[in-house]
């Protein structure tokens, strides 16, 4: 099994390529949209602004390489954090931006008067999918965002986690393609297992 992290400039490479290679995992860095036909599992992450990010992958002709791996070919997809945003219809981050459109749903800003934004730090996940978060030690991940997922679908959803008055959409996961809004390579052992976990439950 070989394993491509989408590498576009934006998102936290170094930390994620570790953590599959922790595991002994054939990971590597893609650069070219042709190199996505040589992989097996496409790893997408993304950190900061929504628009930023598909102009980027629009940019490097990442985009309609991408939505023909995992809508045509069916090739398994994690994304980490706003690489799961990505996945959505549309996001209102600085006015309204399109996405990928391979789950139905919208991007939203966190919305409370009783909680700090952005939401960074520990907090748990409460999941509906149980083989993605088996065998860990608890469901506590580390979270780092402003904006949040909302599937037009529930059945998607894998996890959910409460942020003061807010659900948050954690996990989703949909025949290839799996999205976390949490930072798997930021949370310790948890993170570790649960991207092993994730590679087993969609390969």
């Amino acid at each position: 099994m070989r394993i491509g992290i989408i590498n576009y400039g934006l998102g936290n490479i170094g930390s994620v390529l570790n953590s599959f290679k922790f595991y002994g995992y054939n990971v590597t860095l893609i650069t070219n949209p042709k190199e996505l036909e040589t992989i097996d599992v496409v790893i997408l992450t993304g950190i900061g602004n929504f628009n930023a990010s598909v102009s980027r992958l629009k940019e490097f002709h990442f985009w309609d390489k991408l939505n023909e791996e995992v809508l045509i070919k069916k090739k398994p997809v994690i994304g980490i954090c706003l690489g799961m945003q990505l996945f959505a219809d549309v996001s209102y981050e600085n006015d309204l931006n399109n996405g990928f459109s391979w789950i139905k749903g919208k991007v939203i800003r966190i919305n409370s008067s009783s909680i700090k934004v952005p939401h960074i730090g520990w907090n748990e996940a409460m999941p509906k999918n149980s083989k993605m978060f088996r065998g860990l030690q608890d469901n506590f991940f580390y979270f780092m965002h402003s904006y949040h997922f909302v599937p037009e679908d529930g059945d998607v959803i894998a996890a959910t986690t409460k942020y003061g008055d807010v659900e948050i959409v954690s996990a989703v996961q949909r025949d290839n393609i799996v999205g976390v809004q949490f930072h798997p390579e930021k949370s310790q052992n948890n993170g570790l297992k649960f991207l092993r976990n994730c590679l087993e439950v969609i390969i």
